[in-house]
């Protein structure tokens, strides 16, 4: 299993499944591991998915500061997972809860994203509402 250090120094873990090209794939929760996406219906026979465990969750330790479980703090674990990868621009698919945390993200690092889907996803720590509302 494949571990980097993300900027608060929380050493956080990722796997992989499948072939192709990358694909960093965000669990939903809250606090779930990456384990249950699997190969997420049969993708990783067309994309190799980077499945992330955030911190304190699956392989991942848990962080010094229980501040930092906040999703717009685990926007900078998604650009260090990027740096260690080397990749210039990443494909993000995020599940459930997690779409709060990749909308963050995009918003903020909109230049190292190639594309974003979202599952079933929440927005509303964004400020984007629920569709229908």
């Amino acid at each position: 299993m494949p571990t980097f250090h993300t900027y608060d120094g929380t050493e956080l873990a990722y796997h992989f499944a499948g072939e192709g090209a990358p694909l960093i794939c965000l669990p939903g929760g809250p606090m779930r591991a990456s384990a249950y996406l699997g190969t997420l219906g049969g993708l990783a026979t067309r994309r190799r998915l980077i499945l992330l465990d955030p911190r304190g969750t699956g392989d991942s330790a848990a962080p010094e500061d229980p501040a930092t479980y906040r999703c717009d703090r685990q926007t900078e674990d998604i650009e260090a997972l990027r740096v260690h990868l080397g990749l210039d621009r990443v494909d993000l698919l995020a599940h459930s809860a997690a779409g709060d945390l990749a909308a963050l993200y995009a918003a903020r690092h909109p230049h190292r994203l190639r594309s974003l889907v979202l599952v079933t996803p929440t927005t509303r720590a964004a400020g984007l509402p629920a569709a229908g509302r």
